[in-house]
């Protein structure tokens, strides 16, 4: 089974691209005509370079793939331009002597709109002539990105995670914030929406929880230079997450998420531009992503996943509401009937796995925050999940630390609940999706309580009859790594066991090493490498490593340019002068995300070997 995700419709809906997890190697682009039985045969679009696309978009006109890849999984990634042309095989790199990193932002007529990185972390985002590779700089600033351009003028975010905004370039080169000062707010996403003729003031869709505790949807006219905002769309209790609108400014679909489950819904747009009507579309799967629109409003693509569907790409008709599926299909199939249904419909049989539907779980920390997870509970031989006594329970932090667990598709993890462990995923204080003041309740210092609150998850699955007290192992990848490592040194009588995957183990080591875009914008979450520098010790592992009682299995990726391997191997080398038990996974051919299948099968199965070695089995 292949997972297919990230999709662009060419612009007259005539056309598909997406990309492609199959069982070998990396991820890579597939572009296929849309039929009027479905979608025909299937191109892989070759390019020059060994490593994983992230992301893929037809240009205007349809003639043209810009396509985003990361050269060996690497964060430096660049821009490669193919023709939609099946007869022509010839690929142009975007990209300029020195840049460090270039990344795929939009197109803008004929001209393709990228965020270029230097190696000093300053951030240029340029208007590139793609064909001559002239172009010319919309803004240049550190912690920038980005974020679109559409008929002179464009939107960079400025700022570090966690208080952003958006600044809105004008085509005579000024510029000024779109919003008044709000500390601690981000603003990170927004849409200059295509100029209609006669129209004089550019009016914009942004996203953020800018004067609010939630993510909403904020309606921007320009007029002389002065921003005039309304709220486009906001729910009380749920995050706007995505939102794409047609160019013919007809049709609108947004992404909502309430503790990870996502709603997809498409709006009609009145004259003004303001929503007419609304539609829930119910989709199989918890979670959707990857929003793609035609230009007169009438194709939607999407990607939609859960616990038991692999990541497939959906394509809906914004009229009717009928959704055809990309099955996931073996690799060597290359024509696709899509399996037509109706919102009442049951997923298509191809995409049904076994059950592994999570539960919500809620609880209360020490001071009283609530906190939430996900608990995938283990299978029996026969398969059926085991409810009513204690089990063996594998904590999985999620990276960020302003990332999300959520109940999307965990093939990693497959393989450890089918092996009779539970798994239950938290989301502890700085997890996105529960407002800007849970998001905020770990920075800096308040990351002591963050730690804590991994004592009082423990706490609350033994209190709860969940799990055994003498059979939890703790794992997370990235910033779970680094909560990984914390939770064996501040509380190693908790743990038989650690996962560690790309996480940090030295706060000032990581800063040294990373991207320095990367270090720059984590400074406000972590503490400020001068100021700072006893707190960020305090936070470091490695100053406690002589605490970590229980065996460790690292997992890392040569090329991960994010959290180096230098963080793995000193934390290693340190555990093994004391004498304690390791082991090491080391993917020559990775980098910060382990994106090949064949790879990530091999990390279930080493998964469950570590977890019968600490005596979870």
């Amino acid at each position: 089974m292949r997972h297919t995700y990230g999709p662009s419709l060419s612009p007259i809906g005539d056309e598909i691209a997406f990309i492609v997890r199959g069982d070998e190697g990396f991820p890579y682009a597939v572009q296929a005509p849309l039929l009027p039985h479905g979608v025909g045969a299937e191109r892989p679009v070759r390019i020059p370079v060994e490593g994983p696309v992230t992301r893929l978009m037809h240009s205007p006109d349809g003639r043209w793939l810009a396509l985003e890849v990361a050269p060996l999984g690497t964060e430096r990634s660049e821009i490669w331009l193919v023709t939609t042309d099946p007869s022509d095989s010839g690929a142009t790199l975007v990209r300029s002597p020195g840049d460090a990193r270039v990344s795929l932002v939009e197109w803008d007529g004929q001209h393709l709109a990228v965020a270029a990185f230097g190696a000093d972390g300053v951030t240029e985002g340029r208007l590139v002539n793609p064909f001559t590779g002239e172009y010319r700089v919309l803004d240049r600033r550190a912690d920038g990105m980005l974020v679109d351009a559409e008929n002179g003028y464009s939107l960079m975010r400025v700022g570090p995670r966690g208080n952003r905004e958006l600044l809105l370039n004008h085509p005579d080169g000024s510029w000024h914030p779109l919003l008044p000062p709000d500390p601690g707010s981000t603003v990170d996403e927004g849409i200059i929406l295509p100029f209609t003729r006669g129209q004089e003031h550019p009016t914009l869709l942004v996203a953020g929880d800018w004067g609010a505790n939630r993510r909403r949807l904020l309606h921007i006219v320009v007029r002389e230079g002065t921003p005039e905002w309304s709220v486009f769309m906001a729910s009380a209790g749920c995050d706007v997450e995505h939102a794409v609108v047609s160019r013919d400014g007809s049709t609108a679909a947004v992404t909502w998420s309430a503790d990870g489950v996502s709603t997809l819904e498409i709006v009609v747009l009145g004259t003004d531009l303001h929503p007419a009507s609304r539609q829930e579309v119910k989709l199989p799967g918890m979670v959707t992503s990857g929003l793609s629109i035609t230009d007169d409003g009438s194709l939607l693509a999407v990607t939609a996943e859960g616990p038991n569907l692999p990541p497939c790409v959906d394509i809906i008709s914004t009229r009717t509401g009928e959704i055809d599926s990309l099955d996931n299909v073996p690799d060597t199939h290359h024509e696709i009937e899509l399996a037509s249904r109706r919102e009442q419909d049951q997923p298509h049989p191809a995409r049904r796995t076994r059950d592994d539907t999570p539960d919500l779980l809620r609880y209360t920390a020490r001071d009283g925050r609530e906190l939430t997870g996900w608990l995938y509970r283990g299978l029996d031989p026969q398969g059926q999940r085991v409810r009513g006594r204690k089990q063996p329970v594998l904590l999985l932090f999620h990276g960020g630390p302003e990332g999300q667990s959520r109940p999307d598709h965990h093939d990693v993890i497959s393989e450890v609940i089918g092996a009779g462990v539970s798994v239950f995923t938290p989301n502890i204080r700085g997890s996105a999706g529960y407002g800007r003041d849970f998001v905020h309740a770990d920075d800096r210092y308040g990351r002591f309580a963050g730690i804590t609150d991994v004592a009082d998850t423990v706490a609350f699955l033994v209190g709860a009859e969940v799990a055994d007290p003498e059979r939890i192992v703790i794992s997370g990848r990235s910033y779970g790594g680094f909560l990984t490592l914390m939770g064996l040194t501040q509380f190693p009588e908790l743990f038989a066991g650690g996962i560690c995957a790309c996480g940090m183990s030295d706060l000032h080591t990581f800063y040294r090493d990373t991207e320095p875009w990367i270090a720059s914008a984590a400074y406000p979450k972590y503490g400020y490498p001068i100021q700072d520098g006893e707190l960020l010790s305090e936070f470091s592992p490695l100053s406690h490593a002589d605490a970590v009682r229980a065996p460790v299995l690292f997992i890392h990726g040569r090329n991960d340019t994010n959290v180096p391997p230098s963080e793995m191997f000193q934390m290693r080398q340190r555990l093994a002068e004391r004498g304690m038990y390791t082991d090491l996974l080391y993917f020559e051919d990775e980098g910060h995300e382990f994106v090949k299948r064949q790879n990530r099968a091999l990390i279930g199965h080493r998964m469950v070997e570590f977890l019968g070695q600490c005596g979870l089995l």
